[in-house]
């Protein structure tokens, strides 16, 4: 099961953000995610939502900006978009939990996510609104990266990653892509600090996944799997 809240996120090492990270590894490996792109993609939800389902950004309900795990933006394409995927069940409110809402709803998020349910996956990892002068090391980096899987990311590419710089990297510049504020902004980072934020959370979470052995959530997961899929999941 996964953990949610009306507002802020989890920390790593809480009750509940281990549990969150053990229940989507769980989720994610048998459709062939490795635990090295798996902790890439959570080092980039760490920074995101802190690994809450629910959250929106800002903590105020805004269908313009960013809502859940990855923070879809405008959160309107998954709340309008996909109540058809089992265990779809967002919040709608910050204060009390809205009718339907349940903490499934990360599972539909993944499914989301996996299906590129709403197109966001972009091959080629650069972002062109990103100034590569300003981030010369996630520049080079995802360069070489490219190089190395000819010129493109494919989501498939993405789930058998191995190096946890460049899943890290992929997830951010082929899914997350967050914008590249000026100095002026309050929030201001350049790419190269914003990798650094979530390949440190990646590096944390890979710590907790490389011993783990899976199963915690077989069976609520495998009957998630079963229906988002309609098709049956037999083992993690």
């Amino acid at each position: 099961m996964l953990y949610a809240k009306l507002k802020s996120g989890y920390t790593i090492s809480s009750t509940e953000g281990t549990n969150n990270i053990f229940a989507i590894y769980d989720y994610l490996a048998p459709l062939g995610y490795t635990k090295t792109a798996v902790a890439g993609m959570l080092g980039n939800v760490m920074k995101e939502s802190g690994l809450n389902p629910w959250l929106w950004e800002g903590n105020e309900v805004n269908y313009s900006k960013g809502y859940g795990l990855f923070q879809f933006t405008p959160a309107s394409g998954y709340i309008n978009n996909c109540s058809d995927v089992s265990g779809y069940g967002p919040s709608l409110d910050v204060n009390n939990p809205t009718p339907g809402a349940t903490s499934d709803d990360g599972y539909a998020q993944l499914y989301v996510f996996d299906t590129d349910r709403l197109g966001k996956w972009v091959p080629s990892c650069w972002r062109p609104y990103w100034d590569s002068s300003q981030n010369p090391w996630t520049y080079t980096m995802t360069q070489n990266m490219l190089l190395e899987y000819g010129g493109f990311i494919s989501m498939s590419e993405f789930r058998s990653m191995d190096v946890l710089t460049y899943a890290t990297m992929a997830f951010l510049g082929c899914y997350e892509g967050p914008s590249d504020k000026t100095p002026a902004h309050p929030e201001y980072q350049t790419i190269d600090e914003n990798f650094d934020d979530r390949y440190n959370f990646a590096q944390q979470i890979y710590q907790i996944l490389e011993p783990y052995g899976g199963r915690d959530n077989l069976l609520v997961t495998l009957k998630i799997l079963d229906t988002q899929h309609k098709r049956k999941f037999n083992s993690i």
